[in-house]
């Protein structure tokens, strides 16, 4: 490493204006975050999820119709839990997206419900990638067939899942007064 001589004029400008390029790209309206969940909330809120996962499995396992004796169980599941877990990291991002929607809803900008349109948005571009590249993998480990089928099942599960938590979410109101 060399030692350069720093003018300290120019460290300062070049933060100023490392500062205003951050506030102007957006850093300052950025969506106000819920407050962490507490230790015991976010466990039984994992215990709730770990459940929920267990059941989809069972109606997943009885809507393939595939059963142990048939040579594509093996491999569908071997795609599936994968697909899985990557689909618990974009449900976590939703819980947080909740949350925060839930923490702002009485106090809602326009800065702040366009932010989390676009974080809304940007998690249904991410699971559409998802199904895209799972709907992939498992119609070349089994079928297309088997493939599709599996996108009908995790869509219609998603609807539900979509459904129950829309029936829980008040809609954003006109302005703070509604």
């Amino acid at each position: 490493m060399t030692n350069i001589p720093v003018d300290k004029k120019k460290t300062y400008c070049l933060s100023a204006v490392a500062i205003t390029g951050a506030l102007l790209t957006g850093c300052a309206t950025e969506t106000p975050k819920a407050p962490p969940m507490t230790d015991r909330t976010t466990a039984y809120v994992e215990y709730v999820r770990a459940d929920m996962r267990q059941d989809k499995v069972v109606v997943i396992n009885q809507a393939m119709k595939l059963d142990q004796n048939d040579p594509n169980y093996n491999a569908f599941w071997h795609e599936y839990y994968p697909y899985e877990a990557e689909l618990k990291k974009l449900n976590d991002e939703r819980l947080a997206l909740i949350r925060d929607y839930q923490f702002n809803l009485n106090n809602m900008t326009d800065d702040t419900a366009n932010n989390l349109a676009k974080r809304a948005i940007a998690i249904r571009e991410k699971k559409l990638e998802l199904l895209k590249e799972y709907y992939k993998k498992i119609k070349k480990a089994t079928s297309p067939i088997i493939a599709a089928k599996f996108l009908q099942v995790e869509h219609d599960i998603g609807l539900l899942l979509d459904l129950e938590i829309a029936s829980e979410l008040p809609l954003l109101k006109k302005s703070p007064q509604e």
